[in-house]
């Protein structure tokens, strides 16, 4: 059975190469506007959102949370043709389990 998690995702995008930050801008933007989570006013890189998680442990779920929103993000920045342009580099909190959750994505 599935439960309802918030989660706090902190997160940087970086333009692989200088000429790339146009494209490191687009994939920000998105982030803000097109992710489907808020964004914490005054904190441009800082979302709140909900995630589904299934019972099991506490560390099988922080596996399945990082997996799930890193997935989401890989697949926006692939949609946007960006994914090989940029770096994205996080930190995700979820209720409920302890420490926090590093995601990066070369």
């Amino acid at each position: 059975m599935s439960k309802a998690h918030a989660f706090q995702l902190a997160y940087t995008i970086k333009p692989i190469k200088r000429i790339h930050e146009p494209q490191a801008d687009t994939a920000r933007a998105h982030m803000r506007k097109h992710m489907g989570w808020e964004f914490v006013d005054g904190l441009q890189t800082t979302l709140l959102g909900e995630i589904e998680l299934a019972s099991g442990t506490q560390e099988e779920k922080r596996r399945e949370a990082g997996k799930m929103v890193r997935k989401q993000i890989k697949d926006a920045f692939k949609a946007l043709d960006v994914d090989h342009l940029v770096t994205f580099t996080g930190s995700l909190m979820v209720s409920n389990l302890k420490d926090a959750i590093e995601l990066e994505i070369p």
